[in-house]
């Protein structure tokens, strides 16, 4: 039980991924509820784990704080005892990151970001999954009471994984629905954040508003209008067209959601349109990752930055673990498994809802009926999940196929089993060996 404890062992999966370990660390030593802790670092690249490592301790200092800060090539060290353990962790890293989108856009795939549908999220699921499922099982053994805070893309087939396959408690975050709210408050209804409350609902990187009010006025009739007046419609083009369609507002912007529509993502089209998210050419990838380098480096070697790291990150798993340790009450957008929640959608699937947390844990809410074109895209998105977990989970190359036949953006492939086989060749080094290829 979390509830009134002030002590806690914060576990990093992935911990060289700097910018969100710097801005996770940032948030927990922004809470006034944790008075000591211990922070463990976890990453297979030693160079990149010592540098964080260093970035981390700074960053402790300078906020004043006496946590200890310690670093794990393996993460069976570093699991024991541990409260909150945080899934960063990307398998193969960027380069395999990189080769996913490059074998695809051979075989005519475009895939504006690759990390969470398409043959580009299918394999990432296949090599994601069974190091997720062996961190939870060795949680199991060793903080059986700890909580999983998944950030690690495919976010849906993550927590799917976790939530169906293993004992462990999860929760999965995503930033793309309460950033989009933001956005239209701020530069559609062109009012401050704090006003604008809603409701959504849908899976990872899709979901739909359901519900948009303004000091408790309904302002959705409002929205067209609004998005075409403020310009907004101009900069998302692809999420204005599917509210036009099917009659919600989609989360989180044209990068994410337009490949769950293939049409999309077609060369003449994406040129015709002149879209801003065309294929995954690493280029704005790139310059986050320069700039995050460039904090890492003013935090560990140059005595500056902090205050990036310390102003809050947008992120809100420091709310929920607030909530589980004060019973404060919070309500955010979560990744669980559909009971009900959305009455159009299967049970089983994984869905995003907004869910109160206190000190008894994670309370999902109803949304009731999605549109029922909306639902049944989500439906068939959440299914082409299960089959491909559960290849993940056994190594079955069938079942893999099937997921990824199943895939929309395989539309755009002239031989996608083609594909699909290059990729699962291309990744036998990062497959577990039930793979047998």
């Amino acid at each position: 039980m979390l509830y009134g404890r002030k002590q806690f062992k914060f576990v990093f999966i992935g911990a060289g991924s700097s910018s969100f370990t710097l801005r996770l660390v940032g948030d927990i030593l922004g809470e006034d509820f944790i008075e000591n802790a211990e922070i463990a670092l976890v990453d297979i690249n030693k160079v990149l784990l010592g540098e964080v490592k260093s970035a981390v301790s700074n960053l402790v200092s300078y906020a004043g704080k006496h946590f200890s800060v310690k670093s794990h090539a393996d993460f069976h060290d570093a699991l024991p005892g541990a409260d909150f353990v945080f899934f960063i962790y990307a398998t193969g890293g960027y380069a395999a990151w990189k080769k996913d989108i490059e074998i695809c856009t051979r075989h005519g795939v475009y895939q504006s970001v690759g990390d969470t549908i398409g043959p580009g999220g299918i394999i990432r699921t296949l090599r994601t999954i069974p190091v997720a499922l062996e961190i939870a099982h060795e949680m199991e053994k060793v903080c059986p009471d700890a909580w999983v805070i998944n950030y690690t893309n495919p976010e849906g087939a993550l927590c799917l994984a976790l939530q169906t396959h293993t004992k462990i408690r999860s929760f999965g975050l995503c930033h793309g629905t309460p950033d989009t709210a933001r956005d239209l408050a701020a530069h559609v209804f062109h009012v401050d954040p704090a006003r604008l409350s809603y409701r959504a609902g849908g899976v990872n990187h899709l979901t739909w508003f359901t519900d948009l009010t303004i000091d408790g006025e309904d302002v959705y009739p409002r929205l067209f209008q609004m998005l075409s007046e403020s310009g907004y419609a101009s900069k998302e083009p692809v999420s204005f067209d599917l509210f036009r369609i099917f009659g919600l507002y989609p989360a989180p912007g044209d990068r994410h959601v337009e490949e769950f529509f293939p049409n999309y993502l077609k060369k003449r089209v994406m040129d015709e349109r002149n879209l801003a998210w065309k294929n995954n050419d690493f280029v704005v990838i790139d310059g986050w990752r320069e700039k995050s380098r460039a904090h890492l480096e003013d935090v560990m070697k140059n005595n500056k930055g902090y205050e990036d790291f310390l102003k809050g990150s947008g992120e809100t798993s420091s709310h929920f673990m607030r909530s589980l340790a004060t019973g404060k009450t919070t309500t955010e957008m979560v990744n669980v498994v559909n009971r009900g929640y959305i009455e159009n959608i299967s049970d089983g699937i994984i869905v995003e809802v907004p869910t109160f947390v206190d000190s008894f844990g994670l309370h999902p809410q109803k949304i009731g009926r999605l549109p029922e074109g909306i639902a049944a895209k989500c439906d068939a998105l959440g299914r082409e999940y299960l089959l491909a977990v559960e290849a993940a989970r056994t190594g079955d190359p069938k079942l893999a196929l099937q997921a990824f036949m199943l895939d929309p953006l395989s539309a755009n492939c002239e031989y996608p089993e083609r594909l699909f086989e290059e990729l699962l060749v291309e990744n036998v080094s990062l497959l577990p060996s039930c793979w047998n290829l």
